[in-house]
């Protein structure tokens, strides 16, 4: 049997308090604010040297999602109308197979990096094994330092059971601390990103500078 270990954090944690494990799980309830989590901390990451890449979600209709491929800028539907007769129907969604199979391609130039985001594996790729599941495959080969995970609560232990290691961190979004976790996750990233046996940004040899370091609020 997988031993795995895990800290459940209900509160935005301050660095130095964070285990440091390779893999963190973002998980909350629908639409607690994961995704925005996610946003704010690409936008955070992207001021600085880390090299953060990855997919995100965007909610754009009761039925509809967006996707943006963080390392590429490449924003397109990610969804087809609910009642279509293509694609594959979810509980919410009807998964346009065409943009899945570009987003999944897309996976591929997402590493090396230093803080790998993926919003989300779902149903599809964790009981399926289709949509971007192949992420899994890919952190196995840890070519990052950090890999940010959104999962949802009824997925969770799937997804710990299909973890390519054994030690992880997960993360609780709620809505008393969505709005300061951004910040929370920006300095770990950074933190890790400058120790010693971090993934250097590609095409450089060295971790982030000093100069380089953003101070955010808590």
């Amino acid at each position: 049997m997988k031993e795995a270990s895990h800290v459940l954090q209900d509160s935005a944690a301050p660095a130095k308090t964070m285990p440091r494990s390779r893999i963190m799980l973002l998980v909350g309830e629908r639409q607690v604010g994961k995704s925005v989590v996610c946003q704010k901390l690409t936008r955070l990451l992207r001021e600085t040297s880390i090299a953060v890449s990855g997919l995100l979600t965007r909610r754009t209709g009761p039925h509809a999602l967006e996707v943006t491929e963080i390392h590429t800028s490449a924003r397109y539907p990610l969804t087809l109308p609910f009642d279509d007769t293509a694609g594959v129907a979810l509980t919410h969604f009807r998964m346009d197979l065409q943009a899945m199979a570009r987003s999944a391609a897309a996976l591929e130039g997402a590493f090396p990096t230093q803080v790998f985001i993926l919003d989300e594996l779902g149903p599809l790729e964790l009981e399926l094994k289709q949509g971007w599941s192949h992420a899994l495959q890919l952190l196995r080969r840890k070519r990052y330092t950090l890999a940010l995970i959104v999962v949802r609560p009824e997925l969770l232990v799937e997804a710990i059971w299909q973890l390519p290691i054994s030690v992880y961190t997960v993360i609780r979004v709620t809505p008393q601390n969505r709005d300061a976790l951004p910040a929370s996750l920006y300095q770990i990233a950074y933190e890790w990103c400058a120790a010693p046996d971090a993934v250097p940004m590609p095409g450089s040899e060295s971790a982030p500078h000093e100069r380089d370091k953003k101070e955010v609020e808590h």
